[in-house]
């Protein structure tokens, strides 16, 4: 009974983890109207980091400088905390928040790979054949609409779901470390580093910046779509094969597109729903396999994982 209520609980965390991560490229989107990207993402993972800090205060998980596993922070702060969203903010300026959610969907076969070479995880057959069917719908959105006018920045928010993905994978590599230990600091370097270059280059105007949604937009980032998530992320990386924790983005298009057309005021077309159809079809072929893993297993798996 307690392995079952595990399972569940496990599997409760992940569709939280999925449901927030799917509706944060609108938040990013609104945000980017008002606050530049580099400043933008700076900014949501400084306040991210001290609402961290200010937890594990709370529950006494506060260690000395020299306790930290500062390697790793690096890592974190580089692949999970700031080059990665800056490709993706920089992407959202000019393209959809739906169609860089469908971008972002190859994200679990980053994690394929990575995860073969870092952890020793084997893909099959439907993992391949899944790519292939995912990277069509990719061609289908990239080839046309408004991607054909930034292929650049289509091809940054791939590269971030790569960037992505090795971090979750090393996450896993790395073995079970405290979150509230590796997160905060993660958070704040790299943030902080993203807020000054940001601040130096973008030089905005942060009263007129953070007014009206974009300030909303950024606490429920930084608060929610960040220290919630993570905490989640982490969490769920010790307890899922890589495999499975690498499906999230199967849910972000359609999460995304429903977000970004019913409360974002953004045009989906025919095209962009086909290819979306394909990546998620992909997907599926792929991953949906590996959700069938007995309660029992779950919350038993270690070491050898986000946006």
């Amino acid at each position: 009974m307690g392995s079952r209520r595990g399972a569940l609980l496990v599997w409760a965390g992940f569709v939280a983890m999925c449901s927030v991560w799917g509706t944060t490229w609108l938040a990013i989107r609104i945000g980017d109207r008002t606050i530049p990207p580099l400043t933008g993402v700076g900014l949501r993972f400084v306040i991210a980091g001290l609402f961290l800090y200010a937890l594990a205060a709370l529950r006494g998980r506060l260690v000395p400088p020299r306790a930290v596993p500062w390697r790793i922070v690096g890592v974190f702060a580089v692949t999970m905390c700031s080059l990665n969203y800056v490709l993706i903010y920089l992407a959202e300026t000019r393209i959809d928040s739906g169609l860089a959610a469908v971008l972002f969907s190859t994200f679990p076969f980053f994690v394929f790979a990575f995860a073969r070479v870092l952890i020793g995880e084997r893909v099959g057959a439907r993992g391949w054949i899944g790519g292939a069917v995912a990277f069509g719908g990719i061609a289908v959105i990239a080839l046309h609409g408004v991607l054909g006018r930034s292929p650049w920045l289509g091809l940054g928010v791939v590269a971030a779901a790569a960037i992505s993905a090795f971090g979750n994978v090393y996450a896993k590599r790395a073995g079970a470390q405290p979150p509230l230990v590796t997160l905060p600091p993660a958070m704040l370097l790299g943030g902080g580093v993203v807020l000054v270059v940001g601040l130096a280059l973008e030089r905005p105007n942060l009263a007129l910046a953070l007014g009206g949604p974009a300030l909303g937009a950024l606490m429920y980032l930084a608060l929610v779509g960040s220290g919630v998530t993570f905490l989640l992320l982490m969490w769920l990386t010790h307890r899922l094969p890589a495999a499975i924790f690498g499906l999230p983005p199967l849910t972000y298009p359609l999460t995304a597109l429903s977000a970004g057309a019913l409360l974002g005021g953004e045009h989906v077309t025919g095209r962009e729903l086909a290819g979306a159809a394909l990546v998620v079809a992909g997907l599926a072929i792929a991953l949906v396999p590996r959700l069938y893993v007995r309660p029992g297993t779950i919350g038993e798996v270690r070491g050898s994982q986000t946006v």
